[in-house]
C-alpha cells in the first residue's frame, strides 16, 4: 500500500472515530460523560491534522485554500485569544476544566478538526459518507436511549431520571446531537434511493424524533418543531407544490400540530396533560417558572457585564467574573439552590461576554455567511430542483440557534456544527489559491507541527488523564474510609499540575474537613493537622491562579472554618477572604453566612480566654453578618435559621421571635423537619428551654413517629417545671417499644420525684 493511499485510510478511520466519541463513557474517569470523549476527539484531531499535512506534502490535489469558513473562525480564536489575554486569566481560559473541557484547547482543536474536514472530503459522495456514518453513531445512541427509557437490563440507568441522557450524560445535549442527525437523515433519504435504506432512514427519523421529546428539554423540543414546522411547509408550497396530494396533506399535518399544541396549552392543568412528561414539561413553559426566572437574571448579569466590557468581552471560560459581579440574589431560593454559573446558557450572551461584539459578530458570521455563500451557489448555477440541500442545511441552523438561545455548545454539538460548516466551506469564496498549491508551506507545517504536537499530546491528553484518573482513586479510597492512601491519591493528583487542579483541590478539601471532623476515624493528631495545613497551602494556591472566582474564597473559607481548632488564626483568615471575595460578589447572602460564622466562632474563643468585650464585639458583628444576608435575599428560609441559632449560641434569644414574625410575614415556612431541628438543637444548647419545647413540638406535629423527638419534648417540659406535660409526652414515647418503655418509666419517676426541678 503506498503511502498516501495508508493516509487517506487513516484520515477515514479517524473520522470515524471522532463520529463514534459521543457513544464512550468510561467510568475510571471523573466526569466520565465528557473527559472521555474530548480525549477520543483531541488525540484523534492531532493524529489526523498530522496525516492530512502529510497528505498535502505528497499530493497536490490536497492542499487545502484558506476558505471563508476557516478564516473566520480562525479570526474568532484570536479575537478570544486576545481577549483572554486582556483578561489576565489566560491559564483557565486555555485549558478550561474537566467538566466542561472546552477552552480555548479545545477551539483549537476545533480548527484542525474543521481543516481536515473541508480539505480532504472532495466529492459529494465522500460528503454523504461522512453524514452516514455519522447518522450510524446517532441510530446506535438513539437505540441506548430506547433501552433507557423502557428500562431495559443492561442499560445503563439515565443521569438525568425521566430525562433521557443516554451515553452523553446531559438531556440537552442528547436532544441537540440528534436534531443534527435528524437532519442528516432527511438529506440522506433523499439522495438514497434504496428504499430499504430509506425506510431505515424514515424509522431511525422518527425514533430520533421521539428521543428529542423525552430528554424533556424544552428549548431543543421548540427548536425541532419549528424545524419541522417549517419543513414541511416548504415541502409542501415549495419543493412539492405542483403535488395536491403532499400539498393538501401536509396543509392538514399543519393545522393538525397547530390544534393539538392549542388544546395541550388551554388543558395545562388536566390530568391527561399533567401526567405526561412531554406535555407536561412543554406546557408549563412560562416567564414565572423557576428555570426561566434564573434564565431572565442571568441574562440580566450578562448584560450589565456586556456594558462594561464590549468590544472584547472577558475571555474564554471567564463568564463566572460577571456572574458573581452583577449577581442576583433571587437565584439563591433555599439551601441547595443552583448558585454558581460558568455559562449564560444562551449563545449570544456567552460570545458577547467571551469575545465582545468583535466575538459575537464573527461566530453568528462563521454560521451565516457559509450558509449565504450555499445558497448563493445554488441560485448561480440555476440548481432550483436541488434547493432541497440549502433548505435543509438552513434549517439545521435555525434549530441549532433556537437551541442555544437557551442551553451552550458542548463538545457533542460542536462535532456535528464543524461538520456541517466544513460542508458550507465547499461554496465559500478562497483565499491564498497561488500559495496553497505549493508544496513547501505544508512541508513545513508538517515539521512544526510533529515537532510541537507529538509532545504536546502528552502534555495535552496523557498527564491530564493520568491526574484524572488518580482523582477517581482518591475518591473511592475515600469512600472505602481508607483514608491515608486516598490522601496520598488527592495529593498525587494535585502535584501533577493539571488542568483539573481547580476541582482536584476542592474535593481535597471537602475529605480533609470530614476527617477532622469525624471523632470516629482513629487518626494522630498530628498527622490531620499537617494534612489540614497542605490543604490550606493547595487553596492559597487555587486562589492565585483564580484570583476573581468567588467560589475559590467560599472554599477556603469554610475549609478554615472547619479546621480552624489547629490554628485559630484561620478564622481571621476566613474573614479577610471574605472581605476579599464580598468585593468581587457584594450580593452573595452565603459570604456573610461564612463571615459570619468565623466571627462567632472568634467571639467564642475570646470569651473561653477571658475576653469578655472581644467576644461581645465579634458576636455583634456575626449578628451583623448574618443580618446582611436576610436583607440581600429575604425569601430564603436558610437565612433567617442561621439567624435564629447565632441568637441562641450568643444568648440574644430575646430576638428571634422577630426573625419568625418576619417570616410569617413573607409567607415563608420554617416548619420543616431539617430546619426545626437546627434551631431545636441549639436551644438544646444554650438550654433555652422554652424555644426547645416550642420547636420540639412542632416536630412531634409534623413527625410523630420519632422516639427522639418526644424524649426531647418531654425533657423540655420537665425543665421547665410543667410535670404533668412531661409525664405525657414521655408516655408517648413508652409507645415505641419495650427499651423505649422502661426508659419512659425512669423518666416518669424522676419528674415526680422533681429531679428536673
Amino acid at each position: 500500500m503506498s503511502l498516501d493511499k495508508f493516509l487517506k485510510y487513516f484520515i477515514w478511520t479517524g473520522l470515524v472515530a471522532i463520529f463514534f466519541a459521543p457513544l464512550f463513557v468510561n467510568g475510571e474517569f471523573y466526569f466520565p460523560f465528557i473527559v472521555p470523549k474530548t480525549l477520543i476527539f483531541r488525540i484523534v484531531t492531532e493524529l489526523i491534522f498530522l496525516a492530512f499535512l502529510a497528505l498535502a506534502v505528497l499530493k497536490k490535489e490536497y492542499r487545502p485554500k484558506f476558505n471563508l469558513v476557516l478564516v473566520l473562525f480562525f479570526l474568532y480564536i484570536l479575537t478570544v485569544v486576545f481577549s483572554s489575554l486582556l483578561a489576565g486569566t489566560f491559564y483557565h481560559s486555555f485549558w478550561s476544566n474537566n467538566e466542561r473541557s472546552e477552552g480555548i484547547l479545545l477551539l483549537l482543536h476545533l480548527f484542525m478538526y474543521l481543516f481536515v474536514l473541508s480539505g480532504f472530503l472532495r466529492r459529494f459522495k465522500e460528503w454523504l459518507i461522512i453524514f452516514e456514518t455519522s447518522f450510524l453513531s446517532s441510530v446506535l445512541l438513539t437505540l441506548y436511549s430506547l433501552g433507557q427509557h423502557f428500562h431495559i437490563g443492561g442499560f445503563m440507568a439515565s443521569a438525568g431520571g425521566v430525562r433521557i441522557t443516554a451515553t452523553i450524560g446531559n438531556a440537552g445535549y442528547v436532544a441537540g446531537y440528534l436534531i443534527f442527525s435528524i437532519f442528516f437523515g432527511l438529506i440522506l433519504f433523499y439522495f438514497r434511493k434504496n428504499k430499504y435504506l430509506r425506510w431505515y432512514y424514515a424509522i431511525s427519523i422518527v425514533l430520533q424524533m421521539f428521543i428529542v421529546f423525552n430528554t424533556l428539554t424544552r428549548g431543543a423540543i421548540i427548536a425541532l418543531i419549528f424545524s419541522v414546522f417549517l419543513f414541511i411547509g416548504y415541502m409542501a408550497f415549495v419543493r412539492l407544490r405542483d403535488n395536491k396530494m403532499v400539498k393538501g396533506a401536509s396543509v392538514s399535518i399543519l393545522l393538525l400540530i397547530i390544534i393539538f399544541a392549542g388544546i395541550v396549552f388551554i388543558n395545562k392543568e388536566a390530568n391527561w396533560v399533567r401526567n405526561n412528561p412531554v406535555l407536561d414539561r412543554v406546557s408549563s413553559i412560562s416567564l414565572g417558572a423557576t428555570t426561566a426566572q434564573n434564565r431572565l437574571m442571568t441574562w440580566e448579569s450578562a448584560y450589565m457585564g456586556f456594558k462594561e466590557k464590549p468590544i472584547l468581552g472577558y475571555g474564554y471560560e471567564n463568564f463566572y467574573q460577571v456572574f458573581d459581579k452583577y449577581f442576583n440574589a433571587k437565584i439563591y431560593r433555599k439551601a441547595g439552590s443552583v448558585i454558581w454559573f460558568d455559562r449564560a446558557h444562551n449563545m449570544i450572551f456567552d460570545r458577547l461576554i467571551t469575545g465582545g461584539l468583535i466575538g459575537l459578530f464573527l461566530y453568528l458570521s462563521l454560521l451565516l455567511f457559509p450558509l449565504y455563500y450555499l445558497w448563493k451557489h445554488f441560485r448561480k448555477n440555476k440548481m432550483a430542483s436541488d434547493y432541497y440541500i440549502p433548505a435543509v442545511f438552513t434549517l439545521i441552523i435555525v434549530a441549532y440557534f433556537i437551541q442555544n438561545m437557551f442551553i451552550f455548545e458542548a463538545l457533542v454539538t460542536y462535532i456535528p456544527l464543524f461538520l456541517v460548516l466544513a460542508f458550507f466551506s465547499q461554496f465559500c469564496p478562497d483565499y491564498g489559491k497561488s500559495a496553497s498549491r505549493l508544496r513547501a508551506p505544508y512541508l513545513m507545517a508538517l515539521i512544526v507541527g510533529i515537532v510541537i504536537l507529538i509532545p504536546m499530546m502528552f502534555v495535552f491528553n496523557v498527564r491530564p488523564a493520568v491526574a484524572n484518573t488518580k482523582l477517581i482513586n482518591a475518591l473511592v479510597l475515600s469512600n472505602l474510609d481508607k483514608h491515608t492512601q486516598s490522601y496520598n491519591k488527592f495529593i498525587e493528583a494535585i502535584d501533577m499540575k493539571t488542568l483539573g487542579n481547580q476541582e482536584y483541590r476542592q474535593h481535597l478539601g471537602e475529605f480533609i474537613s470530614k476527617v477532622v471532623n469525624d471523632s470516629n476515624q482513629n487518626f494522630e493528631e498530628n498527622w490531620k493537622r499537617q494534612a489540614a495545613e497542605r490543604t490550606e497551602e493547595e487553596f492559597d494556591k487555587q486562589i492565585m491562579e483564580k484570583p476573581l472566582a468567588t467560589r475559590n474564597y467560599l472554599m477556603a473559607m469554610r475549609f478554615s472554618l472547619k479546621t480552624y481548632q489547629y490554628d485559630i488564626n484561620r478564622l481571621n483568615k476566613s474573614i479577610e477572604l471574605g472581605l476579599k471575595a464580598e468585593r468581587l460578589s457584594p450580593t452573595r447572602p452565603q459570604i456573610f453566612y461564612e463571615t459570619g460564622y468565623a466571627r462567632y466562632y472568634l467571639g467564642k474563643h475570646h470569651g473561653l480566654i477571658g475576653q469578655k468585650d472581644k467576644e461581645k464585639e465579634y458576636y455583634n458583628q456575626a449578628i451583623v453578618d448574618m443580618e446582611k444576608a436576610v436583607s440581600l435575599q429575604p425569601q430564603v428560609v436558610e437565612s433567617y435559621v442561621n439567624m435564629v441559632m447565632l441568637l441562641f449560641v450568643t444568648d440574644r434569644s430575646d430576638r428571634v421571635q422577630a426573625y419568625l414574625d418576619r417570616m410569617a410575614e413573607l409567607e415563608l415556612s420554617y416548619r420543616s423537619e431539617e430546619q426545626l431541628e437546627r434551631m431545636a438543637n441549639s436551644a438544646i444548647k444554650t438550654e433555652n428551654y422554652n424555644w426547645t419545647r416550642k420547636f420540639y413540638e412542632e416536630l412531634v406535629e409534623l413527625i410523630s413517629d420519632n422516639p427522639n423527638y418526644w424524649i426531647n419534648l418531654s425533657l423540655a417540659y420537665a425543665h421547665l417545671g410543667q410535670d404533668s406535660e412531661a409525664i405525657k409526652a414521655a408516655r408517648e414515647v413508652a409507645k415505641f417499644g419495650p427499651g423505649f418503655e422502661a426508659q419512659a418509666g425512669s423518666f416518669i419517676q424522676d419528674v415526680r420525684n422533681g429531679v428536673y426541678r
